[in-house]
């Protein structure tokens, strides 16, 4: 029985409107001290010997009016904790007198016990039975009522309320006994009278699946013979069902081989199932085929069969070996695409490194006015090439998941004034208002990529120049939300211009690979359509978003979020004193082009260097080993002996010219270029086309006494 049995109650209510019965009541049934006498009327009285007879302690509380009694028993029984038992007075003016008390209560409580306390001066017994109804849970008390007769009451009703709740429960759980084994055996009938129409319906509809069943399915004895086979089995082997029953097919071949029938054989009689594995099977029409089979031992009727399903796969097996080769061919594509950027960046890298290499030097001579102007549109047709070229390097950098980010510190305000500053010219001489506004809140060192920031800024800020003509130019960076312990920076950035405008309609093909607004962009203002599309995978890399708002003919708005973690400041190579005399340093040039030899001994006699030329890998070596040298710049690309393999030759050298710092120079920007050199035992990297300043600061590292043979961040952590 699931429900539990009553515990005693002793709670007792007592409503009257006269305080002095309330506390004649506490005293007889709790008394501070027990009368000797009335205890051994109790024993007597309830069987109980004498020291035993005060164990039983009432919980009495009181109500006034019969409004605050039938209150009282809601409460309780609401809070779990019912009276057991009531003493009610008659006479309660005003309001409810005890009969319309006791008929209120019992209206929604009858199972309380009551006891009537009444002179008969206002009811006659009879007069009460008439209200409130014959009912044995009410008894009379008269007044005035006895000591005993109260203890009496009060242990007998108490009793009674808890001997009528037992009896309730186990009524209930009895009928609940009945009602559950009532259903259970319903419920047995049914399941019996289903089980035969199931059991009928079962084989109705296993020959419908048998039979309709796409995938062959077999039912073949100990012996490997087939019992029964459904149509779909007739069509995998191209023979009818006579044909078949009672064949072996492995030994008429037209399934498998002795092999495969070994090693299923043996599973199923080890318990084993056989799942999806691959078999070839014969069709008179088609030839061989490629199959995969599931195989279950089942008894049936006490005898032992093998239940197999056999799918035909020849059609996706074909297409695996055709996805198979597309793969191969889309690795092979990848590898020539690799391949060809590496071809490009070289190709397009070297005579770049001459043209930017050469007009920087030309700049400085004295030339005439009239070309001078000239020189600097070689010079920024230079720069532009190389930004196309970069592009294009980068995006297949990302597209290929192979662009890392860096992370270290560095300074947030100097790196976004950098890019503004980098454009604030070319907005000037367009008579263009520029304007940089940063958040008090900013950071001053934050921790990230540096470099790839000022791409994405830069980027902003060249096509807010590029396609405004009238107006302003705005740079502003906000703190979004300062990074918690251990946590990183939210940093918002905005560049708004007054320039042409983007149509509402093309805004959503801006960050689209090769893509611009439309044609006549192209042909006014140029670019490959790439810049967005990196800066938006820039910004997604480093946390952030990128968002635009523009207005045809009123000016655009680009806002991107980013994180940054913290950093202290870093400490800076400016706050070193370097010399930039270089006076008498001895410097090898490695290098096989004519032009480059020309802008790279050009810049470094313009530092005051002693240089030599060596035209291939041999002579570079040759050099090092006959003469002393503080530094050697070698191209990685020179014929017979490549610059890698002569950075190995001089590093197995004896003697002090084995620790001889060696600069890779390379038209390659690619990271395994740059490990590449590492391996072969070089200390720096310098990409093509080279600038005087990088130039300056690799001599500045490795051509000092104080300078060690440790790898420069940018080296050990391609970009």
């Amino acid at each position: 029985m699931n429900t539990p049995l009553e515990s005693n109650n002793h709670r007792i209510l007592i409503v009257d409107d006269n305080h002095a019965i309330h506390e004649d009541i506490r005293k007889i049934l709790c008394p501070a001290e027990i009368n000797p006498e009335l205890a051994k009327s109790k024993a007597l009285l309830f069987g109980q010997e004498e020291e035993d007879s005060d164990q039983i302690h009432f919980e009495i509380e009181s109500a006034f009016q019969g409004q605050e009694g039938l209150k009282k028993v809601e409460e309780a029984e609401t809070s779990g904790r019912p009276y057991a038992m009531a003493f009610v007075d008659v006479r309660m003016p005003p309001g409810w007198d005890g009969v319309e008390t006791i008929r209120r209560i019992w209206a929604k409580f009858p199972r309380l016990q009551i006891v009537i306390c009444t002179a008969y001066s206002d009811y006659s017994w009879e007069q009460m039975i008439q209200q409130i109804g014959r009912s044995d849970s009410l008894l009379i008390l008269k007044k005035p009522f006895d000591n005993i007769e109260v203890v009496q009451l009060a242990h007998a009703l108490t009793r009674k309320w808890l001997v009528s709740r037992q009896a309730e429960t186990r009524v209930e759980d009895l009928d609940l006994m009945v009602a559950r084994r009532t259903a259970e055996l319903q419920a047995a009938n049914e399941r019996i009278s289903k089980q035969f129409e199931e059991k009928a319906a079962a084989e109705v509809a296993f020959r419908t699946v048998f039979e309709s069943s796409p995938i062959g399915i077999t039912l073949q004895d100990v012996s490997g013979r087939y019992v029964d086979v459904n149509r779909a089995m007739e069509e995998l082997l191209g023979l009818p069902r006579a044909a078949i029953i009672g064949r072996n097919p492995v030994e008429r071949g037209w399934i498998g081989s002795p092999e495969d029938q070994a090693i299923v054989q043996l599973a199923l009689e080890q318990g084993v199932d056989i799942d999806s594995r691959e078999l070839t099977y014969c069709n008179p029409k088609l030839g061989k085929q490629t199959g995969l089979l599931w195989a279950r031992r089942v008894a049936i009727g006490g005898i032992g069969y093998s239940l197999c399903f056999v799918l035909d796969i020849s059609e996706r097996k074909t297409m695996e070996d055709d996805l198979v080769q597309a793969r191969l061919g889309a690795d092979a594509a990848a590898q020539a695409k690799s391949q060809f950027l590496a071809n490009m960046s070289h190709e397009i890298r070297t005579p770049l490194n001459g043209i930017l290499g050469l007009s920087c030097l030309i700049e400085e001579e004295s030339i005439p006015d009239d070309l001078r102007p000239m020189m600097n549109l070689i010079r920024a047709s230079g720069e532009v090439l190389r930004r196309v070229l970069d592009d294009v390097l980068d995006f297949s950098k990302i597209d290929s998941g192979k662009l890392e980010l860096v992370e270290e510190p560095f300074d947030l305000a100097a790196c976004l004034r950098w890019s503004f500053q980098l454009f604030r010219d070319a907005a000037v001489e367009k008579d263009l208002e520029c304007r940089l506004h940063f958040d008090d809140q900013l950071p001053a060192y934050v921790s990230g990529d540096a470099v790839r920031l000022r791409q994405v800024t830069g980027n902003l800020m060249s096509n807010a120049v590029k396609f405004t003509h009238s107006g302003s130019i705005d740079m502003e960076a906000h703190l979004v939300e300062a990074a918690p312990p251990h946590g990183r920076h939210v940093i918002r950035v905005l560049v708004r211009d007054t320039g042409i405008g983007i149509p509402e309609d093309r805004i959503g093909r801006l960050f689209q690979s090769f893509s611009q607004v439309d044609s006549a962009t192209n042909r006014s203002y140029g670019g490959t359509g790439l810049g967005l599309a990196i800066s938006r995978r820039l910004v997604e890399m480093m946390g952030g978003e990128i968002h635009v708002e523009s207005t045809a003919g009123v000016g655009t708005t680009f806002e991107f979020t980013f994180t940054a973690g913290l950093a202290d400041a870093p400490q800076s190579a400016a706050q070193q004193t370097f010399s930039r005399d270089f006076s008498g340093l001895r410097v090898l040039v490695a290098e096989d082009n004519r032009i480059n030899q020309m802008v790279t001994t050009r810049m470094l006699q313009k530092m005051g260097c002693r240089v030599d030329l060596a035209v291939d890998g041999a002579s570079a070596v040759r050099s090092v080993d006959t003469k002393a040298y503080d530094i050697v710049l070698m191209d990685l690309l020179m014929p017979e002996v490549d610059g890698t393999e002569a950075a190995r030759r001089i590093r197995r050298m004896v003697g002090p010219q084995s620790s001889i710092p060696i600069v890779a120079l390379t038209a390659s920007a690619s990271a395994e270029v740059r490990l590449q050199c590492l391996q072969a035992g070089m200390n720096d990297f310098l990409s093509k086309p080279m600038e005087l300043d990088s130039l300056q600061r690799a001599l500045e590292r490795w051509c000092r006494p104080a300078a060690t043979m440790a790898l420069p961040s940018e080296l050990a952590e391609p970009a």
